[in-house]
């Protein structure tokens, strides 16, 4: 029976699986009431900036109407001074009484209207009794912004077909909604139904880069989110709410708690399906300090995959596989790289590959009493090998015809003193290229071919070549007869 602290790391990673979670969720909530709160308090200040355009411009058409009531009720045409209405408000700037075809008949500073009040006047001629129209923001004679408001008269038979005019400057609306909008974080401007600019909150120079219909606008070096509405008058209202970024950094911190639930899951399915990297084993060491000893290094997981070779490993098995890393151990010691029915014992082996008999000891590698893979210790016979070394030399050596073997890579691995006679630059690690262009082509072409042949280059040498393959079919190299006359 397994010791019970097997299971511990399962269980501390799911453990941590379900925190992560339910972090997550309150993670969500959280940003989505924090949301909902920026959403409403947004739409709260719009809100208030709409109420309280629609308020001016109410009160303005009820001075105005106040104002055609008392003008009709307590005068006759020619006896009412106009400029008793101008102490209704301290905004009123100045009162015309006009024919409904733009002519002026009265006013309270004997000033001729601009073309802006004909037009609002003319245009006025179709309302109905004490309907009260608005012109655009325009200058007075004052260099005053105001707005004109025109309402149609006609309660009494001798003011039939007349039209009252009253100016007010909207610097006090202006003001206000200045000081009560004065934030470093939001702004507003309003613009009349026209396009004229009632409030603009940033410098001029800004206006004419400004796009009514952009989400965002640049300002003072931030970056604004624009939000516009409109009046009961068609006046647009537009907020500016500085940028905070607040969308950027959510979807920051939910891929963060995202990606560290993907962790968590990750080594909980490794826990639980056993294939961990044997490499956690070595936490503090270099792994290059396998590659300082003679012996074949393999380290691999619990699925059988190599995760490590050093050098001499791959130097004994270089006929074989370019890389070991990723490849499957049996693929590289046959039968005897298969240890799944022996995971958790140490035991040796023997490999015949390519004629030579390799010792290994395979051992599990344990962690917290969890089996992490394996490892396995791979040892030639030295002595061996380099007495066929010296017999071979010897043996190349007393033949009469010059011998050349050229490895995989087109290097000169080995040549005996009669060959060197024929050929010049026969040095070890030469390539043949260099040694032979003509003979080079041909051991090209001949690698497949799996047969001897016999040649002659157009130096009248006669050559035998032969290409040289392993158990497995993977060529070697190919071995060069110099044959004697």
């Amino acid at each position: 029976m397994k010791n019970p602290t097997y299971y511990k790391p399962v269980f501390q990673t799911l453990l941590s699986v379900f925190l992560v979670s339910v972090f997550i969720l309150f993670a969500l909530m959280e940003f989505r009431h924090t949301n909902k709160v920026l959403t409403q308090f947004e739409t709260g200040i719009k809100q208030i900036a709409i109420n309280k355009t629609n308020l001016y411009i109410d009160n303005l058409k009820s001075i105005t109407v106040n104002a055609a009531n008392k003008f009709e009720n307590e005068s006759s045409l020619h006896n009412f001074n106009l400029n008793n209405l101008l102490l209704m408000d301290s905004r009123i700037t100045n009162l015309y009484i006009f024919e409904n075809n733009g002519k002026v008949l009265k006013s309270t500073n004997n000033s001729l209207s601009n073309e802006q009040i004909r037009q609002l006047v003319i245009k006025s001629s179709g309302l109905h009794l004490f309907d009260v129209i608005l012109s655009g923001i325009y200058k007075d004679e004052a260099k005053y912004d105001v707005i004109s408001l025109a309402i149609p008269l006609g309660k009494k038979v001798e003011f039939k077909n007349l039209v009252m005019v009253i100016e007010f400057r909207i610097d006090q609306y202006r003001n206000e909604l200045l000081e009560e909008f004065l934030s470093p974080n939001y702004k507003i401007a309003v613009f009349d139904s026209l396009g004229n600019t009632v409030i603009w909150p940033f410098d001029d120079i800004d206006l004419k880069s400004f796009d009514r219909s952009a989400e965002t606008f640049y300002a003072d070096k931030s970056r604004y989110n624009v939000s516009s509405n409109k009046s009961d008058e068609n006046w647009q209202v537009i907020v500016f709410f500085k940028s905070t970024n607040f969308e950027f950094f959510r979807a920051i911190t939910i891929l963060f708690l995202v990606f560290a639930l993907y962790i968590c899951l990750y080594e909980l399915l490794v826990e639980f399906w056993g294939v961990n990297t044997a490499k956690t084993y070595f936490e503090n060491i270099d792994f290059a300090i396998f590659n300082q000893i003679n012996e074949g290094v393999i380290i691999a997981n619990n699925a059988g995959r190599i995760i490590f070779a050093n050098e001499a490993a791959h130097h004994i098995f270089a006929d074989r596989k370019n890389t070991l890393r990723n490849v499957m151990l049996k693929e590289i010691l046959g039968n005897a790289g298969d240890t799944s029915g022996q995971q958790d014992k140490s035991f040796t082996f023997s490999v015949l590959f390519q004629d030579k008999l390799l010792k290994a000891i395979h051992s599990p590698i344990i962690k917290n009493n969890k089996i992490l893979g394996s490892l396995s210790v791979i040892r030639t016979n030295e002595e061996n090998e380099s007495i066929d070394s010296n017999v071979l030399n010897t043996l190349v050596e007393s033949l009469p015809q010059g011998i050349v073997f050229i490895n995989k890579h087109h290097d000169v691995i080995l040549a005996n003193l009669m060959a060197k006679c024929y050929i010049n630059n026969l040095l070890p690690g030469t390539s043949i290229e260099v040694v032979d262009r003509e003979l080079a082509k041909i051991i090209y072409n001949n690698i497949d071919s799996g047969l001897s042949k016999r040649i002659q280059l157009s130096n009248n040498r006669i050559y035998e070549i032969s290409p040289i393959y392993d158990d497995d079919g993977i060529y070697l190299g190919t071995l060069v007869i110099i044959l004697t006359e």
